[in-house]
C-alpha cells in the first residue's frame, strides 16, 4: 500500500484528501504544521507528500528541499491557492513532481497521485 503524507495548514484540505485516498486503499497521514510535518515525512518516509506552498512557520518552498535533502525518491506535489507560473516553475525547479493550483478538482489530484506513483514503480 502506498503511503502519503498531506502538509497543509488547512484541517479541511487535509480532511478532504484523506478521505478521498483512503478509501483507494492508501495510507494517509495528514499534518497542518509544516515543521511538524517535516518530521513525519522524516519518520514516516512516505511515497508521496502533497505539500501546500504557504502556510505559517515554514513555506512548502522551504519544506520541498528539505524533504529533498535527507530522501530524494519521497515524490513531492504542491497544492497551492498561489497558483502562479513563477510559483509551478519555481516548485518543479526544486524537483516537485508537480504542481496543482486550489480549488481543485479531487480526480485530478488522483490522477496525479497516480502517475506520480506509478513513476515509482508502486
Amino acid at each position: 500500500m502506498a503511503k502519503i503524507i498531506v502538509i497543509d495548514d488547512e484541517v479541511e484540505i487535509c480532511n478532504i484528501l484523506k478521505s478521498f485516498f483512503e478509501p483507494r486503499g492508501y495510507i494517509v497521514k495528514t499534518e497542518t504544521d509544516p515543521v511538524k510535518g517535516l518530521e513525519l515525512v522524516k519518520s514516516e518516509r512516505p511515497d508521496c507528500v502533497l505539500l501546500d506552498i504557504k502556510m505559517p512557520k515554514m513555506n512548502g518552498m522551504e519544506v520541498l528541499p528539505a524533504i529533498r535533502s535527507f530522501d530524494k525518491n519521497i515524490e513531492v506535489i504542491i497544492i497551492s491557492a498561489f497558483g502562479t507560473v513563477e510559483n509551478a516553475m519555481k516548485s518543479l525547479s526544486l524537483d516537485a513532481f508537480d504542481c496543482i493550483t486550489k480549488p481543485f478538482d479531487l480526480n485530478i489530484v488522483g490522477n496525479v497521485v497516480r502517475r506520480c506513483l506509478e513513476a515509482k514503480g508502486k
